[in-house]
């Protein structure tokens, strides 16, 4: 059961039917997204598909950066990694429950052609369902699955995402999330300079694939893709990640503009005073710990960009990621550690593709499985190739 707030604590909201009612009524309503102005206004610059594949993932295929590199693949320009588009639209679909924390639960994309320097993307975003649910750490929880499809200048459907949204009470509400105390209570791994010098040499000697084609006739079920590692988790690598984005949470007096709009979307500091919005919770301790969380956590997008990281290294650059599907299963907190791990589970041709299906995941230091994922990859084979479109000739 959840503890009593503080005395001098107002209690967070919960969930009620008549906000469950309100945001029901949205299903299938194709929703405004202001937020994500003027990231769905632009052409995509050079420095924007750079920026994400540096800062949010950690990547420097020099496919997503370098301009001369790229005129000379298959694509004939710099085109961008699998999960950029989370910087276009967030996917974050989750209307109707204010004051109600939301903490991404995973992505399940669908990809039909690359994304490319010059493109203007927009998007269409709708909540497709909502399920009541209950958990080993929210007594109450509703979980929000929206859809996003994005379109290029020429109206092309480029992908599809489909997002789950965990809406989960804040602690100080009569259902909040509850169950991280014994993690909270252990703190931040210490890694000794062994552990350290295991990471740097693995970082150091990161597999590629690159320029060199991976052919669908030489791949084999059971294949393991290299592991590649993502931390341990600092603050500078959540910062390092907003840096990346195109749109992000606005700052200082847009800030103040921003919580008149959605009065409901704020925290306000007991010790300070200071009202912040409360994703900052990712990089606060002090606001972690009123969401539930056992201290500060990444961003869930991050997961999943690492997934996307560890495909694409594996797969090459004439690869095309054709689906990719993402769950969180535990926080990943500041000090951790995760292990990017992935095996060839199939292969077939379908559609006159030859496509690849992985299974993904993501391991702590503590041996915890914090990601699960999915991959289906479409990669070159002998018997044909393809064009600079990404199509079949």
């Amino acid at each position: 059961m959840p503890s009593d707030p503080p005395a001098g604590e107002h209690r967070a909201a919960d969930i009620t039917d008549e906000m469950l009612t309100r945001a029901e009524a949205l299903i299938g309503v194709w929703l405004r997204r202001d937020v994500h102005w003027p990231a769905m206004a632009e052409d995509l610059a050079p420095i924007d598909i750079r920026r994400w594949a540096y800062y949010s993932v950690g990547d420097d295929n020099p496919l997503w950066s370098d301009e001369e590199y790229a005129r000379g693949t298959r694509w004939g320009t710099v085109i961008a990694p699998p999960t950029f588009l989370y910087s276009v639209d967030s996917t974050i679909v989750a209307p109707g429950l204010p004051g109600i924390q939301w903490i991404y639960g995973g992505t399940r994309w669908e990809h039909f052609q690359p994304v490319r320097v010059g493109d203007r993307i927009t998007a269409r975003a709708r909540l497709i369902r909502m399920q009541r649910k209950s958990g080993g750490h929210a007594r109450h929880l509703v979980v929000q699955t929206g859809e996003v499809r994005y379109y290029n200048q020429r109206d092309e459907l480029v992908s599809r995402a489909e997002s789950d949204v965990l809406r989960v009470p804040r602690r100080r509400s009569t259902t909040g999330m509850t169950g991280f105390d014994e993690r909270q209570a252990q703190g931040r791994h210490k890694y000794t300079g062994e552990e350290i010098e295991i990471v740097r040499k693995a970082y150091a000697d990161e597999q590629r694939r690159g320029a060199d084609p991976r052919y669908w006739e030489d791949v084999t079920v059971g294949d393991e893709l290299t592991p590649l590692p993502k931390g341990p988790l600092t603050l500078v690598d959540i910062v390092a990640f907003y840096v990346g984005r195109r749109n992000t949470y606005p700052p200082l007096k847009l800030a103040f503009a921003e919580r008149e709009r959605h009065p409901a979307n704020v925290y306000v500091s007991p010790s300070t005073g200071i009202p912040v919005h409360p994703a900052a919770g990712h990089i606060d301790e002090e606001i972690a710990h009123e969401i539930g969380m056992p201290g500060p956590y990444d961003q869930g997008w991050m997961r999943a960009n690492w997934m996307g990281h560890l495909v694409t290294n594996w797969a090459g650059d004439d690869a095309f990621v054709r689906k990719l599907t993402v769950r969180l299963s535990i926080p990943n907190l500041v000090g951790d550690l995760t292990w990017c791990r992935g095996v060839v589970t199939g292969k077939r041709v379908e559609g006159g593709e030859h496509l690849v299906d992985l299974s993904c995941w993501g391991e702590t230091q503590r041996g915890e499985r914090n990601t699960a994922a999915t991959a289906t990859v479409r990669l070159p084979s002998r018997s044909l190739d393809f064009d600079a479109s990404g199509d079949r000739s």
